[in-house]
């Protein structure tokens, strides 16, 4: 059986993907700057903090 923390650091990185990819695509198409700048934030914190976090509570 998969544990907690795998399903949720690849929930996570799923997520963070989705809100680069999502980032990206207003940064093409002349979204809010705050908004896209918000949106890549978000999605590198996903990508990254979050699964650390997740990694170094689980003692891996």
């Amino acid at each position: 059986m998969v544990d907690t923390s795998v399903l949720l650091t690849i929930g996570s990185v799923c997520i963070g993907f989705v809100l680069f990819v999502t980032a990206a695509s207003g940064a093409r198409g002349r979204w809010n700057r705050r908004l896209v700048i918000g949106l890549f934030a978000l999605g590198v914190c996903f990508l990254t903090v979050v699964p650390l976090t997740v990694a170094l509570s689980a003692g891996v």
